[in-house]
């Protein structure tokens, strides 16, 4: 891949036999970075960090319905090719995708993870190239080379079982226009953005809210198996007698062991006979004054607080849930509109920007100037359509964008009107 000019001087810097180890930076929720012997930088200690990511999106209800706000506000209505003076069957990405599932998909990424990623492959005109979106979760970065630059990346369709889905390495895409690409040869771009605690991968927007997430997805345990218990209450369970303290001791942490975490919660404990003449195995449950179905109820609100903060979302009705704060506003309507507009000031339009500018970039590639538009989503349904009429668009200078990092543009250029 060709480099900016300049980019093979190496810096010649006098330490007087120092040397100096860099230490990356590491907060608790971020992954830990390790390169593999076998040529990839693994993300995550066991390299499976999306997976938890994933696992997180999958469990709690707050969580997942904040990303998938934070997508519906990236993606509005759709593209609107009617404003752009297009034939949405004329401009397609690939073969069998449209430009609104790419759009969808980089966002459901870059919400996730914070990035994502496209493979691209000139096409047999030798003019124009195809577009595929890569699930990030498949994609693990190559170490840097001499120059800090990432040449290449791997891809795997399971990084948990790779005797059964080995890793195939890929070029990385440079998008200068100076660059050599091969037709018909696949490259791989990634986004990303910057991350102060990591070199390589990025670390997701909602990362101080991670433990959150996880005492949500714990509740929500907890009160299952309330439920499948009936509600009933913890007790004591005595026992037959056992005659060894290492009988009795192996018993009492083989029941322990099945009744810790939230997913035993609501279980027993265990005393002994000391004698024949004591009673047999009897149950005595222990008084609850509060109820157990409500015992941590207001720790839960807490956490559906702290989640929200984290992914910016100002208030709970955005995303479906009620909110019984509404002084100083007429109606919930109201509250809605004031709610979203305060969203996309605060991190929604920035959200739009990072994947609206790599489309347009992709959009010119193939000789299309024209930059895209997205239809406003139509947040708020219960007043005038007139005043949800606007458009949507992002521009951008597109000389910023190169493989691994993007320089965000603050000169004006990126242009993001109020939905």
């Amino acid at each position: 891949m060709s480099r900016p000019l300049g980019s093979k001087n190496k810096p010649k810097v006098k330490n007087g036999g120092l040397f100096v180890t860099n230490l990356e930076k590491q907060i608790e929720g971020a992954p830990i970075t390790r390169n593999s012997s076998q040529g990839w930088v693994k993300w995550g200690l066991k390299n499976d960090y999306p997976n938890l990511l994933l696992n997180l999106y999958s469990e709690s209800p707050t969580h997942r319905a904040a990303i998938n706000f934070g997508v519906q506000s990236i993606l509005g209505n759709g593209v609107d090719y009617d404003a752009m003076a297009l034939d949405s069957g004329d401009v397609v990405p690939n073969y069998y995708e449209t430009w609104d599932m790419i759009v969808k998909n980089l966002a459901m990424d870059y919400m996730l993870y914070g990035s994502y990623a496209l493979q691209i492959i000139k096409n047999k005109d030798n003019k124009t190239y195809s577009f595929y979106h890569i699930p990030l979760e498949k994609v693990r970065w190559s170490p840097f080379d001499e120059d800090g630059q990432i040449t290449s990346y791997w891809i795997s369709n399971d990084w948990t079982a790779l005797g059964q889905n080995p890793p195939f390495e890929i070029d990385a895409f440079d998008m200068r226009e100076d660059s050599v690409i091969e037709r018909g040869r696949p490259y791989l771009y990634v986004y990303r953005d910057y991350s102060p605690t990591q070199n390589y991968y990025t670390s997701p927007h909602y990362t101080a809210a991670i433990k959150s997430i996880q005492s949500e997805i714990e509740f929500i345990n907890y009160d299952l198996k309330h439920i499948i218990n009936g509600f009933s209450t913890a007790g004591i369970l005595t026992l037959p007698e056992v005659e060894t303290d290492d009988e009795k001791k192996a018993i009492i942490n083989n029941i322990q062991s099945m009744f810790q975490g939230s997913n035993n919660t609501n279980q027993i404990a265990i005393t002994f006979r000391t004698n024949l003449e004591d009673k047999p195995a009897e149950w005595t449950p222990f008084a609850d004054g509060k109820g157990s179905a409500d015992k941590y109820s207001e720790s839960n609100k807490r956490c559906i607080s702290r989640i929200l903060s984290a992914h910016q979302i100002p208030s709970p009705m955005l995303i479906g849930m009620p909110d019984a704060n509404n002084s100083g506003f007429s109606s919930d309507a109201d509250k809605i509109e004031t709610a979203y507009q305060l969203y996309q000031k605060l991190t929604g339009n920035y959200n739009r920007i990072c994947v609206i500018k790599t489309v347009n970039q992709l959009l010119k590639m193939n000789g299309i100037d024209t930059e895209i538009i997205m239809k406003p989503l139509k947040f708020n349904d219960f007043g005038d359509e007139n005043d949800n009429a606007q458009e949507t668009k992002s521009t951008e200078n597109s000389d910023d964008i190169s493989t691994g990092n993007v320089e965000e543009q603050k000169d004006g250029n990126n242009k993001s009107e109020k939905v």
